[in-house]
């Protein structure tokens, strides 16, 4: 103690020791300051995400979509990040961030399967696909109970450019799939699809990416199954794949009430499918279509009606319809239809039957093959013209109500990932599928963000950047003004 207070007094006595405790101190000072004021600044721009967004592509700034989204959300969202040990995405955890500030109801956390492995067996996704892997996003909402797995395929996508072959530009999706699957978990009720099954339809495995646009889209999918006693939704639409044996009479009578209570139908069939199903044959037309068999072969002679030298592949051209009025206008009418099935529509339809075509082949023939030969060339007696290869049908019941049938004569469009990604299929059927059902799918229009900087031109440099760079050389020459007149004093 004594030698204390002696240093202290000879602090006291000293001058310079003593302005330098003084120093010394309000450093101590200020420094504790700026690190209060630091942590402070963390905690506000946590919780209330005042980060702003200078990225090249805005990733993590939110639309005026998502802003209504969260404003209206009334039930609570709890979403699990699920990082690996690097520490995860952190555009997604900074988007996460901002979420939890807009609304109340949004509650986020970080997790680790390492430490929580009970989130693999807690949580499980509608589509029965989706798992919780040690990189994904899991979005859940208790009231309704209801769950969205994301993982990275539902944040980043390519755009296919047919010309040259290549995907050749990338855009982010984090705000889209995010705010879907908020909006999906929390709302009460969500559109279904019915899938028929028990004729030999196309299995789950074979529909697997046709499900995963579904599921995607955030509709819900239930598999149907009449000879097993289910019962049919008037209220969903019925999707029917390419069926291999004929239906029962009780399925036929089944499917007629089904439309009676103005039930709509989803059929996709394959050329080679069978075209002696008298049952199916009949439900078909009572709508007023009949199939054609064989395979649609473009003429070659009609070379934007057929991709590259492949006339099997056909590009047909999509009519100006009230179904397909928004996709035509969004400029989404390019399809790829890989072995395609036509279709007739006699000229006497049932009564209170109305039939649209929506798709036709340019010039083309029909190959049936019932010569013996595999050759695809046009041969004599094949018949010839423009075809519908996808057909739209209303029909009025007695008691009133309107049953609608949409057909088309491909499936490959909508179960090959190669043609998803290279075509307008999934506009195309979800258009298909929001006009049968009269239901908007969980589908917002939020835009993508590209995920490649453009080159710097001169044309993209703005006044702000400009100013920037100009700043320091008026400096610098200001100095030389001045300081040359000076250079001999």
């Amino acid at each position: 103690m004594k030698r204390l207070r002696a240093a202290i007094e000879k602090i006291k006595q000293n001058r310079a020791l003593r302005c330098g405790a003084v120093s010394a101190a309000l450093t101590a000072a200020v420094a504790a300051l700026i690190l209060l004021i630091g942590a402070g600044a963390d905690a506000l721009e946590s919780r209330f995400a005042l980060r702003a967004d200078f990225s090249f592509n805005g990733v993590t700034t939110q639309s005026a979509v998502t802003d209504a989204v969260l404003a209206q959300l009334d039930k609570d969202v709890r979403i699990y990040a699920v990082v690996p040990a690097d520490g995860g995405d952190a555009t997604l955890l900074s988007l996460l961030e901002r979420y939890g500030a807009r609304s109340r109801h949004i509650v986020w956390s970080r997790e680790s399967l390492l430490k929580n492995p009970v989130l693999q067996n807690q949580f499980a996704d509608l589509s029965g696909d989706r798992q919780v892997t040690d990189d994904c996003l899991i979005v859940t909402c208790p009231q309704t109970g209801r769950t969205r797995i994301l993982n990275e395929n539902d944040y980043y996508v390519y755009s296919y450019n047919m010309d040259s072959g290549a995907f050749d530009e990338a855009y982010f999706t984090y705000e889209k799939s995010l705010t879907e699957a908020v909006l999906y978990v929390s709302q009460d009720e969500i559109p279904r699809i019915q899938v028929l099954s028990g004729h030999g339809e196309l299995t789950q495995s074979d529909v697997a990416a046709l499900e995963d646009t579904l599921v995607t889209a955030n509709y819900e999918i239930r598999r149907v199954n009449l000879s097993a006693g289910d019962e049919l939704d008037a209220k969903s639409p019925l999707m029917i794949l390419s069926p291999r044996y004929d239906l029962s009479e009780e399925d036929l009578a089944a499917l007629e009430r089904f439309a009676n209570q103005g039930g709509s139908f989803f059929v996709a069939v394959q050329y080679a499918d069978p075209t002696d199903l008298s049952r199916f044959n009949a439900l078909l037309r009572a709508y007023g279509i009949e199939m054609l068999p064989g395979l649609v072969i473009a003429q070659e002679s009609d070379s934007g009606s057929y991709y590259a030298d492949q006339p099997v592949y056909l590009m047909p051209y999509m009519q100006e319809t009230d179904v397909t009025a928004p996709l035509l206008s969004a400029g989404k009418d390019i399809l790829l239809l890989g072995g395609a099935r036509a279709f007739q529509l006699p000229a006497l339809a049932p009564e209170g039957v109305q039939r649209t075509p929506l798709l036709l082949t340019g010039e083309a023939y029909i190959r049936r093959f019932t010569d013996g030969l595999d050759d695809i060339s046009k041969q004599p007696g094949d018949q010839e013209g423009v075809f519908p290869v996808a057909v739209w049908s209303d029909r009025m019941s007695e008691e009133g109500r309107v049953s609608r049938l949409f057909i088309v004569g491909n499936v490959s469009m909508f179960v090959d990932y190669w043609v998803q990604n290279s075509t307008d299929a999934n506009a195309f059927l979800l258009q298909m599928l929001r006009s049968l059902q009269g239901e908007t799918p969980v589908n917002l229009n939020i835009l993508p963000k590209t995920a490649l900087r453009q080159g710097l031109s001169l044309g993209s440099l703005t006044p702000a950047v400009i100013a920037v760079v100009m700043l320091p050389l008026l400096v610098l020459l200001v100095a030389l003004l001045v300081l040359l007149p000076r250079k001999n004093l």
